[in-house]
């Protein structure tokens, strides 16, 4: 399931891609290859317009946004290592970058498993990136200045709660369950809409918690809003309620 996807015009705006912002292109065939990535639908070519981009345009302005969409396109085509490589020479740019820091806080948990020797590690990194967007996102500058106040809250608000899911997960990794429900429903209560991925987490927390009760109604609500397909027809979110109704 992609997420963040809504981040894509934040950073835009933060890598200087909105008018009359930030860097400009120095000549008309840097500008179109600026768009070239912009505009690429398929992963493998944006990840080849933006490798080409930094290759033909060394002294470029727009490195940031280049080595954004590199992590972007590998995280579409599940490349983790490669997204973490080009996401964190984002941050060597911008350390501040709040796409980068909602993506891999996200991605980091999720893919970290329970006897990784190096698993601590990866989770206080996770635990920082998602820190340091949480202080960002609330001063955050308006994508489109012509956006109303009201969808702006709205947006950041969905920013916050992507922050506390992963969050969320990060503790459901340390095994620190009860805590880690407290930062999902708070991620839940946050969301402009409901995200079945969230319950399932929730779900997940109670579950291992030992709380059947509450994991099934944060299963059954991440069934009713569309489950977690995992392709083939398959869906984890009935498979977790089928591992929930079977507790004793």
């Amino acid at each position: 399931m992609k997420r963040f996807l809504t981040l894509a015009a934040v950073v835009l705006v933060c890598a200087g891609l909105a008018p009359a912002q930030g860097p400009q292109p120095k000549s008309q065939e840097e500008l179109d290859a600026i768009l070239a990535v912009q505009s690429a639908q398929d992963p493998t070519l944006r990840a080849a317009a933006a490798k080409k981009l930094l290759t033909d345009y060394k002294n470029t302005e727009f490195k940031e946004f280049a080595n954004y969409m590199l992590m972007i396109a590998y995280q579409e085509l599940d490349d983790f290592d490669n997204m973490m490589v080009y996401g964190e020479r984002t941050l060597e740019i911008n350390p501040e970058n709040p796409g980068v820091l909602l993506q891999l806080a996200y991605a980091i948990p999720t893919r970290t498993r329970e006897f990784d020797l190096d698993k601590e590690e990866k989770l206080t990194k996770a635990e920082g990136f998602a820190s340091r967007a949480l202080t960002l996102i609330p001063n955050l500058e308006k994508i489109d200045p012509n956006l109303p106040d009201d969808a702006w809250l709205e947006t950041k608000k969905e920013f916050m709660a992507q922050a506390n899911e992963s969050l969320g997960v990060i503790e459901v990794k340390r095994a620190n369950y009860d805590e880690a429900a407290v930062f999902l429903t708070k991620a839940i209560g946050l969301q402009p809409q409901q995200n079945p991925m969230t319950h399932y987490h929730l779900a997940d927390a109670y579950m291992s918690a030992g709380k059947k009760a509450e994991a099934l109604t944060a299963i059954n609500q991440s069934i009713t809003l569309g489950g977690v397909p995992l392709g083939g027809g398959a869906d984890a979110a009935k498979v977790l309620k089928e591992k929930i109704d079977a507790m004793n």
